[in-house]
């Protein structure tokens, strides 16, 4: 059991995509696109080209097998059949799950003004924290800012640190806690503001931005220096840090409400695409079961290929559109998920390491 799960877990970090934290700025192109860049319709039709093409080279290894194959009406049937019957399951699971997201958007005008009150103060924390003029309206600038702002607190508290006198032990100790802090803030903040380079002005992507940012450790190290050190920390440091973790902390709760309007907003996209490819393709379906039926297609052969082979090929890959549109879209909400998973100070990252790993071995 051991060495089974040594493998299944080999095979994961080989594929990468059950690691939290990677640096969308230098991970692979084609995963980067998949999973996050690449427009949902574009990744489902490339999913549906895949597919497509699988089938042709299925018939072109076995082409006496699978032309025998596809030779049983009876059988082909009961394959378009279960296919319609899905996707007009699929279509009513989806609007059902779309119009219990819209059940929860009407409340009356005290909630929604109460809604709208909450964001505008926590706006206002920032103006009221000498954070920014005024705060940005776009939420990839709003996370822009946060992130500069904790940038340029932690090299304040790194100067603040080199002007302090201390002894030698705890100097040199408070020194490497705080380097660490520091250096950890700004390759993260110099990855996210890399991706929102690459992000389109005004796109819903920009809700994603600040999605590799590891807030809970740099928060978890803030409190630990503070704590630690507490005693022998000046005025203008404890204040520069608690700066640091009220900035976190802000972060955190912007990323979390960006990261609930992403998933309404995706779950809008995904009902109108699912909605408006479902009808032609139960049609086409429909259609699929009376062409074959016929017997319409002549016994020729082309390559290696026949009329009837390249049809159902064809009409297998289109009938899949609907599954291939809700997998793109899940692919890319799983990913979010995964990728921010953390509450607040606690750290899920098996590669971050804190005090009590060091103290327990772990």
């Amino acid at each position: 059991m051991a060495d089974g799960d040594s493998v299944l877990q080999s095979v994961r970090n080989r594929l990468g995509t059950f690691q939290r934290r990677i640096d969308r700025s230098s991970e692979n192109r084609i995963k980067r696109w998949i999973l996050f860049d690449g427009d949902r319709e574009r990744v489902a039709v490339a999913l549906l080209g895949t597919v497509f093409c699988v089938m042709l080279v299925m018939g072109g290894i076995w082409p006496i097998e699978y032309q025998e194959l596809l030779g049983e009406t009876t059988m082909v049937q009961t394959v378009f059949n279960t296919l319609l019957s899905g996707t007009i399951l699929l279509v009513s699971i989806v609007v059902s799950i779309a119009a219990v997201g819209i059940s929860q958007e009407l409340t009356s005008l005290g909630n929604q003004s109460e809604r709208v009150d909450t964001i505008i103060e926590f706006q206002g924390e920032l103006e009221s924290n000498d954070i920014v003029d005024v705060s940005p309206a776009r939420p990839g600038q709003f996370t822009a800012v946060v992130l500069r702002s904790v940038k340029q607190r932690a090299d304040d508290l790194q100067q603040l640190e080199e002007t302090t006198e201390r002894d030698g032990a705890t100097g040199r100790e408070y020194h490497d806690e705080l380097e660490r802090l520091r250096t950890d803030i700004h390759a993260n903040t110099e990855e996210v503001l890399t991706t929102f380079s690459r992000v389109p002005s005004g796109s819903t992507d920009e809700l994603l931005t600040g999605l590799n940012y590891d807030s809970s450790w740099q928060l978890y190290q803030s409190r630990r220096i503070l704590t630690k050190y507490g005693d022998e920390l000046t005025d203008a440091e404890r204040s520069v840090i608690e700066d640091i973790m009220d900035t976190l902390h802000k972060l955190m709760v912007s990323r979390e409400y960006f990261k609930t309007l992403y998933y309404k907003l995706e779950l809008s996209d995904l009902s109108t695409t699912l909605l408006t490819v479902s009808l032609p393709i139960i049609v086409f379906i429909t259609y699929v079961l009376l062409a074959i039926d016929s017997g319409i297609f002549p016994n020729v052969s082309f390559f290696g290929y026949t009329p009837l082979t390249v049809f159902i090929s064809l009409a297998y890959t289109i009938a899949l559109a609907p599954y291939t549109v809700l997998t793109s879209y899940v692919l890319r909400a799983a990913a979010v998920t995964k990728r921010t998973p953390e509450e607040g100070p606690f750290v899920l990252d098996g590669d971050r390491e804190t005090v009590y790993d060091v103290e327990h071995g772990h």
